[in-house]
């Protein structure tokens, strides 16, 4: 695929994945919460999510994902309960005496709401979906063409949110006093409720 192609791809990805909405969120409010290796998980959970959308546009999903509008629907809200149940769990834990993030996060978990997250988010359906195929010519790609373009996914969207991740781990390590700890717990459990509010109201 040419060069030019890419780049142009990567670009509008990059732009997309900058743009403060709900994976952005997601990410800072995580990584605030739990630190970075914790939030990588999410991270690799929303790339897969985009590469899943990619497939989709690549096999000619897309008439199928219209047709299945009301799954996507109750995918969205599942993503929100989850944020919103990682968010309650921080401020909770926020009010004991061990921090959340003396205990052990479940990654698992985390990379489940990332993936859900990315199935439901609007704006990830109508990049792949319908943007996407407007400068790549889906119908004439090659194998060596689908794996470049999922490179630049994989490269472009965790890279971003992975600097995002690292950034609000950074920021949480170096204002890491007990007291202050707490209210950075309770702000970024505030954050998660909120994405995932954001995420269930959003049709």
């Amino acid at each position: 695929m040419a060069i030019e192609t890419l780049a142009a791809m990567a670009a509008a990805l990059a732009i997309l994945a900058l743009t403060p909405g709900p994976g952005v969120f997601a990410v800072v409010g995580r990584a605030i919460g739990h630190g970075f290796a914790d939030t990588a998980a999410m991270v690799g959970g929303i790339v897969l999510g985009d590469l899943v959308y990619f497939t989709a546009a690549l096999t000619g999903w897309a008439a199928v994902a219209e047709a299945f509008g009301d799954v996507f629907g109750i995918v969205r809200l599942v993503a929100a309960a989850a944020l919103a149940v990682m968010g309650g769990r921080m401020i909770l834990a926020s009010f004991r005496h061990a921090p959340a993030t003396a205990r052990t996060p479940v990654k698992g978990r985390a990379f489940a709401a990332g993936f859900l997250l990315t199935l439901g988010n609007p704006k990830a359906i109508l990049f792949y979906l319908a943007f996407l195929p407007t400068f790549i010519d889906l119908t004439r790609i090659d194998a060596v063409g689908a794996a470049e373009v999922a490179a630049v996914i994989v490269v472009v969207v965790g890279g971003v949110l992975l600097a995002y991740a690292a950034a609000a781990a950074r920021a949480a390590a170096c204002l890491s006093r007990p007291a202050f700890s707490r209210w950075m717990q309770r702000g970024a459990g505030a954050i998660l409720i909120g994405t995932g509010a954001a995420v269930a109201g959003r049709g």
